[in-house]
């Protein structure tokens, strides 16, 4: 791949006068306001590779930024690293959770800064050298994850990891969206020690929540229909195998 497009959510002389000193840095960068709307708005208008971006911003914080980034594009998902002064480990678990690919703590060396956006290159790289099928086996968890969040499914539910698993399986078992009651919900239930009956009802309500919450573009990508298209929501059934089928294509998995 080429060189890296950084946008850097900071204020333009800082951050020339940061890169000033070295000597071919491996990526082009711009600058925008260290205001988390404003960052959303940039990259909307023009996408990046990366985004380099405090914890606290005006606006919408970089917690904030990660959760809509999630949703903008399934098929566009820039790097992000997070700067911030707070040494809390549960903060930095939260951020790798939602999807950041560093988190550092200020002050950032420019050396250091520069080394991790370098090697979210060459993970870029190694990853493109991957066939679809090995990507999807090595980030399994992760695809499916992206999928569920940006159909905005509630991460606090039960039905939420319920419901993961069962994608999961009927990727690697395409037969078992036909046998979703007798095969698939006892096999989710074993896994979490519920009831095949829990398990139905949780992802039920699951799949509830978000076709109230009414991320239209997420729905039309995957099933091809809205709530304006159509009143009800899909069945546990449609939805898992929906998935599980895009999936399964997508990432060619045999």
């Amino acid at each position: 791949m080429g060189r890296l497009t950084v946008l850097f959510a900071d204020k333009f002389e800082e951050i020339s006068e940061r890169f000033c000193g070295c000597k071919n840095i491996g990526f082009d960068y711009r600058t925008c306001e260290k205001d988390g709307s404003v960052v959303l708005d940039e990259l909307r208008k023009n996408p990046v590779d990366v985004v380099v971006m405090d914890f606290a911003m005006k606006g919408i914080d970089a917690l904030g930024v990660l959760e809509r980034i999630r949703t903008m594009n399934p098929l566009y998902t820039p790097a992000v690293i997070v700067l911030s002064s707070a040494d809390s480990i549960s903060l930095k678990n939260e951020f790798y959770n939602k999807g950041a690919e560093f988190y550092l703590r200020k002050p950032v060396k420019t050396e250091e800064l520069i080394s991790k956006i370098n090697e979210v290159k060459r993970n870029r790289e190694m990853n493109n050298l991957k066939s679809n099928s090995d990507r999807y086996h090595d980030e399994s968890d992760a695809i499916i994850t992206k999928i569920i969040q940006q159909l905005c499914v509630p991460a606090h539910l039960k039905g939420y990891n319920y419901l993961r698993y069962a994608i999961k399986l009927c990727v690697d078992t395409p037969a078992l969206t036909n046998t979703v009651t007798k095969e698939l919900y006892p096999g989710v239930a074993i896994n979490y020690s519920v009831t095949s009956e829990s398990v139905e009802r949780n992802i039920r309500t699951a799949i509830e929540l978000a076709w109230q919450r009414g991320n239209d573009d997420g729905f039309s990508k995957y099933f091809g229909y809205n709530k304006q298209m159509r009143k009800s929501r899909p069945t546990n059934a449609e939805f898992i195998a929906r998935i599980s089928d895009e999936i399964r294509i997508e990432y060619d998995v045999g």
